[in-house]
C-alpha cells in the first residue's frame, strides 16, 4: 500500500488532524503518511507538491468536523463554494482518480448529503465512512487502518542507513569499536532466545484459572472470570495428567517461563510489568516472559478487564477467556459494545466480536437502526443474534428521505435506495422537500420491504 493523503480544514478539525498523522506514522512509517505542514519541506512551492502528492497517493482521508461543510471565508462566503478553495480542490482530484476516499467523521459531525455539495464533491457522501471518537481514538484508528487493509511499512534490513543518518553516527563521539560490542550483546541476546524457546516447547505446564480482572490497582483474587449476574463456565483449564514444572536452566542461565493465553478473537493485548509496558500479542497466542507478576490488558479496546498473572520460572501459564458474540445484520451499518456505560468497541454489518464473559449493550452507532438490546457472552461459547430486514425505496430521483420510527428520527438516504432496519413500523417523510407523501412500513425480521 502506497501513500496515505490527509485532508483536512483548519479551524474544523487541525487538532484531529495532526492527532491521526502521528498515529498513521506510527503505523505505517512517515514516507506513507502525507500531511500539508509536516510533509512540504521549507522553501518548495506547496501547490506543485500538492499536485504530485495527489497525483501518487493510493488513499485518500478527509476529515469532516462539525464546521466543515459551512466554514466561511473573511467575506462570510461557505469556502467549499470556491474553485481555489484547497480542500474542495484535493477531495476532487482523489474522486476524479477514484482512489479510495473515506470520509472521517469527527468531533460529532454527520455525513454531509450530495445536494449541500459543489457538483465535483457530489460522489463523496456515497463512499463509505468512519468515525473517530474522542474518547475510543486510538481503537477507532486501529480499526480505520485494519479495515482498510493497511499494513506496517517497516525499513528493511538491507536498506542502508541514510546519508543524513550516517553523518550524525559518524560525526559523533561514538567509539568506532561499539559496532563490534553491539554484535556480541545480539549473540548472546539470540543464545539466550533459543535456550527460552527450547524449554518453552517442553510438555510440562502449570494451568490456572482466569484471574479477577484488577480493580482499583489490586491484585486479584484466586478463582475463575468475574462474576457477572449468572454462572459463566469455568475458565480453567485442566492440568495435563502428570505434568511437571520444567527444572531451572543450570550455569546461570533462566528457565523458560511463559503466558499462553487462548482468546477467541484477533484482539490485540498489551503486557505490563507493573507501569512498564513490555511486549504485546494478538489473539491466541504466547509470550516468553522472567518470573513475575503481569497485567494483561486490552491493546486497542476493552474487550476484557485487565488482570493479573504470575509468571513462575519453569511453567508456561495458560489463560482461558471470553467467548463469542456473532450479530447477523443485513446492512452495513456500524454497532457499539458496551459493558454498562464503558463503550468497549465496535464492528459493521453482519459480524462477530470476541467478549470475556459478562452482559453487553449493543447499540446502532451512527443512527439507531434498531433498538438496542442485551447480551450475555459465556466463556468458550458463540452467542448469535440475528435481527433486521430491509426497506428498499424506489425513487426516480436524487431526493433524500427521512425514516421515523414513531417520532423519532432513525436515519436518511436518498434516491433509489435501502436500508436495513430492526423489525417495527416505520415512517418515511421527504428530508427537504415534500415531493411525495409521507407514507408507513413494516418491517419484520429476514424480510425485504418496497415501498407501497
Amino acid at each position: 500500500m502506497g501513500a496515505v493523503f490527509v485532508n483536512y480544514r483548519r479551524g474544523d478539525s487541525e487538532g484531529q488532524a495532526r492527532a491521526l498523522f502521528g498515529e498513521l506514522t506510527k503505523l505505517l512509517g512517515k514516507d506513507s503518511v502525507f500531511m500539508d505542514v509536516d510533509s512540504i519541506a521549507l522553501g518548495r512551492d506547496f501547490r506543485t507538491v500538492l499536485q504530485e502528492r495527489l497525483g501518487s497517493c493510493d488513499v485518500m482521508v478527509a476529515l469532516i468536523g462539525p464546521d466543515w461543510l459551512d466554514a466561511a471565508d473573511p467575506s462570510g462566503n461557505r469556502r467549499l463554494e470556491s474553485p481555489t478553495d484547497f480542500v474542495r480542490q484535493e477531495i476532487a482530484a482523489a474522486l476524479k482518480r477514484n482512489i479510495p476516499v473515506i470520509p472521517v467523521l469527527v468531533q460529532g459531525a454527520r455525513m454531509p448529503v450530495s445536494e449541500q455539495l459543489p457538483d465535483d464533491l457530489r460522489d463523496l457522501p456515497y463512499r463509505n465512512g468512519f468515525e473517530l471518537g474522542h474518547t475510543t481514538w486510538e481503537s477507532d484508528v486501529a480499526e480505520m487502518v485494519k479495515r482498510l487493509g493497511l499494513q506496517e511499512q517497516r525499513p528493511s534490513a538491507s536498506v542502508p542507513p541514510s546519508p543524513d543518518v550516517k553523518a550524525r553516527v559518524e560525526g559523533s563521539t561514538v567509539p568506532r569499536s561499539l559496532p563490534l560490542k553491539v554484535a556480541a550483546i545480539a549473540g548472546i541476546i539470540a543464545i539466550a532466545g533459543l535456550v527460552a524457546y527450547f524449554y518453552s516447547q517442553r510438555p510440562a505446564v502449570e494451568t490456572i484459572a482466569a484471574p479477577e480482572p484488577v480493580a482499583d490497582g489490586r491484585a486479584p483474587t484466586t478463582g475463575g472470570a468475574p462474576s457477572t449476574g449468572s454462572a459463566a463456565p469455568s475458565t480453567a483449564v485442566s492440568e495435563p495428567s502428570g505434568a511437571q514444572a520444567a527444572p531451572a536452566a543450570s550455569d546461570g542461565g533462566f528457565a523458560a517461563s511463559a503466558i499462553e493465553f487462548n482468546w477467541p478473537g484477533g484482539d490485540c493485548w498489551d503486557i505490563f510489568r507493573g507501569e512498564q509496558l513490555v511486549t504485546h500479542q494478538c489473539g491466541s497466542n504466547k509470550q516468553a516472559l522472567g518470573a513475575g507478576t503481569y497485567t494483561i490488558k486490552g491493546k486497542y479496546a476493552a474487550v476484557f478487564t485487565p488482570f493479573q498473572v504470575q509468571i513462575k520460572s519453569g511453567a508456561a501459564t495458560r489463560i482461558e477467556k471470553g467467548g463469542t458474540l456473532v450479530f447477523k445484520w443485513p446492512g452495513d451499518d456500524c454497532w457499539d459494545i458496551f459493558r454498562g456505560a464503558e463503550l468497549v468497541t465496535h464492528q459493521c454489518g453482519s459480524n462477530k466480536q470476541a467478549l470475556e464473559a459478562g452482559t453487553y449493550t449493543i447499540k446502532g452507532k451512527y443512527a439507531q437502526v434498531f433498538a438496542p438490546f442485551e447480551v450475555n457472552i459465556k466463556t468458550g461459547a458463540a452467542t448469535q443474534v440475528q435481527k433486521g430486514g430491509t426497506f428498499v425505496f424506489d425513487w426516480p430521483g436524487n431526493d433524500c428521505w427521512d425514516i421515523f420510527r414513531g417520532a423519532e428520527l432513525v436515519t436518511h438516504q436518498c434516491g433509489s435506495n435501502k436500508q436495513a432496519l430492526g423489525a417495527g413500523t416505520y415512517t418515511i417523510k421527504g428530508k427537504y422537500s415534500s415531493v411525495f407523501e409521507p407514507f408507513q412500513i413494516k418491517i419484520s425480521d429476514g424480510a425485504q420491504v418496497k415501498a407501497p
